[in-house]
């Protein structure tokens, strides 16, 4: 996977440990967070540094790619990641601060990460999953043709505390493989 990725508006580059203060400020948010299965809520300074050091492990490792989401600035948006779930499957999972929202910014970004997944792993599908009551999210993944895989879940939240519906989707590289070039 490349270090850095460019859309039309959007930069993603890897992740690092300078963006802590950054992240905790703008995902310490209930309505994010309560979205996320394995961060907490509050989330302080610390849990980001440690987040970014896992994820900067992760990526040596080869079982996460995750990327700030920057504009002009370099500041991080939110964060698009592309990890090995506990199928050992490939997952796409993101978040993005409220500001951000509704313009626009995590399709573009997802597609990104997505089409540079299936350019660097040799794999037939990525899957992806929301909680229920986070019908947006949904729409992110709709747009992206990801199909529901009519499987019932239930995922834990760790802001939640609690198990809680969640949908889970698929993307088949032949459906990504049809987008139009970024």
């Amino acid at each position: 996977m490349r270090d850095l990725l460019q859309t039309h508006r959007l930069t993603l580059r890897r992740t690092r440990n300078s963006d802590a203060q950054t992240m905790a400020r703008r995902i310490n948010d209930p309505d994010i967070l309560r979205m996320t299965a394995t961060l907490p809520l509050p989330y302080f300074g610390l849990s980001a540094e440690f987040w970014l050091m896992r994820s900067s492990a992760d990526w040596r490792r080869g079982q996460s790619f995750a990327y700030a989401i920057t504009k002009t600035d370099d500041s991080m948006m939110g964060v698009v990641d592309l990890f090995k779930n506990d199928q050992d499957d490939w997952e796409i999972g993101y978040w993005l601060a409220k500001e951000f929202w509704g313009k626009g910014y995590m399709p573009e970004a997802a597609k990104c990460l997505l089409t540079e997944g299936f350019r660097a792993l040799d794999v037939p599908y990525i899957d992806a999953g929301y909680f229920a009551d986070n019908p947006a999210s949904g729409r992110v993944l709709e747009k992206l043709g990801f199909i529901d895989k009519n499987e019932p879940s239930q995922l834990f939240s760790v802001a939640r505390g609690e198990k809680h519906n969640s949908i889970e989707y698929r993307l088949p590289r032949n459906t990504a493989a049809r987008w139009s070039t970024l």
